[in-house]
């Protein structure tokens, strides 16, 4: 839109010449200057059309950046909870496990009371103990695979990161061009004025 409005008054600012010319002269001899303006015109607004596209493609890629980055810190926070809910099983594991080993410990003194009844009721608790271990095992796997599937998210975000800071960059540059632009076409029509 600026484009336009830079091409119309720089055309205006032309004919103004153009009929000063002709009354002063009364006779047309800026054909050739108002070939050249339309030229310079045209190739500005050619620019002006370049620049203000890949502003558009810029700004289109800073929004999907930013919706990939907003879906990264989703998943981020998703996998802190999930990271949490495991914490509070294994805290809770434990705690059955402290029980159980409790347990154990009343039935050793048991056993010391009747051996040969005490060493089955051993045996059947460690198996409880080591079902119960294999679960804190399999809790503290799982801890592992979502520590490293956060450790991977937050990768990608660091990655999403970067890439908007790039594309802010590139936005940045291409705003910078397209003011330069604009203060060149301005700079013509005062010329031309």
């Amino acid at each position: 839109m600026k484009h336009k409005k830079i091409i119309i008054l720089v055309t205006l600012g032309v004919l103004l010449c153009v009929g000063k010319v002709w009354a002063d002269n009364n006779s047309w001899q800026g054909s050739p200057n108002l070939t050249r303006t339309r030229n310079i015109i045209d190739q500005l607004g050619q620019k002006l059309s370049t620049k203000s596209s890949e502003v558009n493609r810029l700004q289109e890629q800073a929004s999907l950046t930013q919706s990939q980055l907003t879906d990264a810190q989703n998943n981020v926070q998703d996998y802190k909870n999930k990271a949490n809910d495991l914490q509070n099983q294994l805290n809770s594991k434990t705690n059955e496990l402290s029980g159980k080993q409790n347990e154990i410990q009343q039935k050793i003194n048991e056993i010391n009371q009747k051996i040969a009844e005490g060493n089955e009721k051993v045996s059947a608790k460690q198996k409880e103990v080591d079902h119960v271990q294999q679960k804190l095992n399999e809790a503290n796997n799982n801890v592992s695979r979502l520590t490293n599937q956060l450790n991977d998210v937050q990768a990608k975000l660091n990655d999403s990161t970067s890439k908007n800071n790039q594309l802010k960059k590139e936005l940045d540059v291409a705003l910078q061009d397209a003011k330069n632009t604009q203060a060149h076409a301005e700079k013509v029509l005062k010329q031309n004025n």
